[in-house]
């Protein structure tokens, strides 16, 4: 189960930084089938920020997947810029993931160029807070 979080978080953070869908669908697929050890069928919707707004509150994206242990739904709903607390001048996007195992609910903090962030899981009854950063 931890891996199939991993994987589906690792993918909600390369879809939010790739703008072109279609590579992005090939990518989630591939991460799908390694985690999954089966074959997928992944559906994108997605209605990202336009060029101008990198944080645009309301803007969604939605996968569905089909594995051997059932369906898998994630939601991306971008709350837009925090601006007070421990997050201010941070991008929030809430995350949520529906499997057969649960739900999981993940809310990123992250700044413009995505280079470091936050990420505040919820699952089973528990909390936990990560700091991460990209290192180059």
């Amino acid at each position: 189960m931890k891996k199939i979080w991993f994987v589906l978080s690792l993918m909600a953070i390369l879809l939010f930084l790739v703008s072109c869908q279609k590579a992005t669908e090939e990518i989630i697929e591939e991460r799908i089938e390694a985690g999954s050890n089966g074959e997928v069928d992944v559906e994108i919707e997605s209605s990202g920020p336009t060029v101008n707004e990198w944080c645009e509150k309301g803007a969604q994206w939605k996968m569905s997947a089909i594995t051997d242990d059932g369906n898998t739904n994630a939601n991306w709903n971008i709350q837009g810029l925090e601006t007070s607390g421990e997050f201010a001048g941070l991008c929030h996007v809430v995350y949520i993931i529906e499997s057969a195992e649960g739900t999981v609910n993940i809310d990123y903090y992250f700044e413009e160029g995505g280079e470091k962030g936050y990420m505040m899981l919820e699952t089973n009854g528990q909390k936990f807070k990560q700091e991460w950063s990209k290192s180059g």
